[in-house]
């Protein structure tokens, strides 16, 4: 039998969808990673325009009190417009907004809000303080020059700048390890991304190699069933134009010796050659009825057409068609009483018995008995047919159910058939929802059954059998 193989067209189709798959995750990949470098690039300006802002602060604020001590010796300066650019920088950098990017240049940037809460507690604290010292230094440019008091204002202010300086300073490098963090955290993304990307390609591409080398077996076993068909189909024709050759011959060969001898030929030889011309046109009947069994087989079409049926009909049907082929052998019949219909193909079913009864016949030796009984085990028909000859060996008992297989002894082998009635009968009786097997013992007994779910018949009134069901037909 041919085995199943994938179709090359499917196996194709997941191999492009592998490679698609694997292209589009290499640019998913490379679309990640540019993207985790972009916005790394992206808060790293971000980071050091925020962090130069905060740095400036310390300038401003050292300008700032130079100008406040200048403004004090009744220098012309502008004190009010940079404590204006101090104020305006520490609320950008604590809530965000646009802000003045140079004091003299002018241009403006915009500034994200403070990241951290500790960032902002410690920018709040910077702003309390300035505003503090923005006061003192107010009061501090209305008092009297080259006074005691006005020293030590003088250097509280000072004293506090320093500080307010320290807080520039905090927040400076409080912002600057914030930056460190997510450039740091950003860089772990990306060593973790990277090492995944190269898995998941490793993956996709292992798989291609796996799919692509499948679809080449794939290939191969569609090739080796190609040419075991075609061996098949060789073999069949083959096997069938031996098969109908030996029959036909005979045929001619009686037919010519009918007519070129009909006057002498003795009544009683002329009645033997048309009895064994009648033999094998039935044979040649049982072939044709096999090979177009077979092909409906192939085809699918041997489909069971059910309905309730007698199993004495069954088997009274079947015994005529092969009663002509029993050439002195017995039949011996055993039915159990008041067996139930069955709801089967009656013609399949009754092809069935007369198939393994051919097979039987066949295989026995003459004048031995050939035996069929049907009995019930729970809810299942079993058909039995035994038969006595050489016997099946073992490791032939699951062949002789496939298509052209036939035993390999020399009496098998002169024995004419194609292989094909148990493989027909395997395929009639599954398609019933049943199992044929075989048992055999070398010299004696080979049995075949056949095993059949019953569905019972509402309100089955039993056909009355006859009082003995066991009958012996010569």
């Amino acid at each position: 039998m041919i085995p199943a193989t994938s179709s090359p067209s499917v196996e194709s189709h997941q191999l492009n969808w592998t490679v698609i798959g694997i292209l589009g995750l290499l640019i998913l990949s490379a679309l990640a990673i540019l993207l985790l470098t972009m916005t790394l690039i992206h808060i790293k300006e971000s980071d050091a325009l925020v962090i130069d802002m905060a740095g400036r602060q310390r300038m401003l604020l050292e300008r700032h009190m130079k100008e406040v001590l200048l403004a004090y010796r009744g220098t012309p300066v502008d004190y009010p417009r940079t404590r204006a650019v101090l104020k305006e920088r520490i609320h950008a950098l604590i809530h965000g907004g646009p802000i003045v990017a140079h004091v003299s240049r002018g241009g403006t940037v915009s500034l994200p809000p403070a990241p951290t809460d500790e960032i902002r507690q410690t920018l709040l604290k910077q702003q309390q303080h300035m505003d503090a010292l923005f006061a003192k230094a107010d009061a501090f440019l209305t008092m009297p020059e080259q006074d005691a008091k006005t020293r030590k204002a003088r250097d509280i202010l000072l004293a506090e700048n320093g500080d307010l300086l320290e807080l520039a300073n905090d927040a400076v490098t409080l912002l600057a390890r914030h930056s460190e963090d997510n450039v740091q955290t950003l860089i772990r993304w990306e060593i973790i991304v990277v090492p995944l990307v190269i898995i998941l390609a490793t993956l996709e591409t292992w798989r291609f190699l796996r799919v692509e080398r499948e679809l080449k077996q794939s290939q191969a076993s569609t090739m080796a069933a190609l040419r075991q068909r075609d061996a098949v189909k060789s073999a069949i024709l083959s096997s069938v134009s031996h098969e109908l050759r030996t029959p036909l011959t005979a045929i001619k060969t009686m037919l010519f010796s009918l007519q070129d001898r009909k006057d002498s030929l003795p009544v009683t030889v002329r009645g033997e050659l048309l009895t064994s011309i009648d033999r094998e046109l039935d044979y040649l009947n049982r072939l044709v009825g096999n090979l177009l069994d077979m092909s409906s087989l192939e085809a699918g079409s041997l489909t069971p057409h059910r309905e309730w049926n007698v199993v004495e009909e069954l088997v009274e049907g079947a015994i005529r068609r092969v009663q002509v082929l029993l050439n002195g052998r017995t039949l011996d019949i055993q039915l159990d009483r008041n067996l139930p219909p069955v709801y089967v193909d009656g013609v399949q079913i009754q092809q069935v018995l007369v198939n393994l009864l051919d097979n039987a016949i066949k295989f026995s030796p003459p004048l031995t008995s050939i035996r069929l009984s049907a009995s019930l085990s729970g809810d299942s028909l079993i058909l039995r047919i035994s038969n006595r000859g050489e016997g099946i060996p073992e490791q032939d008992l699951e062949r002789i159910f496939d298509r052209f297989y036939r035993g390999r002894t020399d009496r098998t082998s002169a024995i004419p058939g194609t292989g094909l009635g148990l493989a027909i009968c395997k395929s009639i009786v599954e398609a019933h929802g049943g199992r044929i097997a075989a048992e055999s013992i070398a010299g004696e007994d080979t049995t075949l059954l056949v095993t059949l779910p019953l569905k019972r018949l509402r309100d089955y009134v039993p056909v009355l059998s006859q009082p003995d069901a066991a009958r012996r037909v010569s």
